[in-house]
């Protein structure tokens, strides 16, 4: 589940969206279609999505955070973060 994440457009622009900051639901990285997704609440109008084509994207931060289960680890649950760096091929 990315939690927060940066993308450097070849424009120059910067754009910063993060899970429950101005409504935003989720973010996903969607490598087979070539898109970052950016999922809002619903709102009166409607759902909103903001669609970022990975082209368009010269540096892409995220932090992922992952909970992992206790059957799976046998200990408590616990918050794994990392932070990884996408560069445009």
């Amino acid at each position: 589940m990315i939690e927060k994440i940066e993308v450097s457009m070849t424009s120059g622009d910067v754009h910063n969206f993060r899970r429950g900051e101005f409504g935003v639901e989720n973010i996903e990285i969607d490598e087979l279609r070539g898109l970052i997704q950016i999922s809002y609440g619903v709102k009166e109008g409607g759902k909103k999505y903001v669609l970022i084509p990975l082209q368009n994207v010269e540096k892409c931060e995220f932090l992922d955070k992952e909970i992992v289960s206790a059957a799976a680890t046998g200990k408590t649950n616990k918050i794994e973060s990392g932070t990884t760096l996408l560069d445009k091929v």
